[in-house]
């Protein structure tokens, strides 16, 4: 499980700097409405937190999930799925289950509104 550090605004930012660099993006490449590459720019020099919603945006333009910019780990219900899929008709590891009891408990947490 990631740590405080791991969302850390300059952890985010590192993350975002990094995928962006890796596909060969310029900020404005990335920017769109609502995200400015200067927004972006603040993200990535740590100087900004970014909200959701930006995290939303930029997670499908990089090919990441916003668990992985936030956190730099992938979502419990990712890693439940890409098990399921690679064990296609074999049986789970017990990982699978403490992914799956995650992915419940995070459901349960968010449809009683805590954040």
């Amino acid at each position: 499980m990631a740590g405080a550090a791991d969302r850390a605004p300059a952890a985010i930012g590192r993350r975002l700097r990094q995928r962006r660099e890796s596909l060969g993006l310029s900020q404005r490449d990335l920017s769109e409405p609502g995200v400015s590459y200067a927004y972006i720019s603040r993200i990535e020099s740590g100087a900004r937190t970014p909200s959701m919603k930006a995290l939303r945006k930029l997670a499908p333009k990089l090919g990441v999930s916003v668990a992985w910019l936030e956190t730099g780990e992938q979502s419990p219900a990712e890693q439940l799925a890409r098990l399921v899929l690679v064990h296609a008709g074999q049986p789970l590891p017990a990982t699978a289950v403490k992914l799956a009891r995650r992915v419940l408990e995070a459901e349960h947490t968010h449809d009683q509104g805590v954040p």
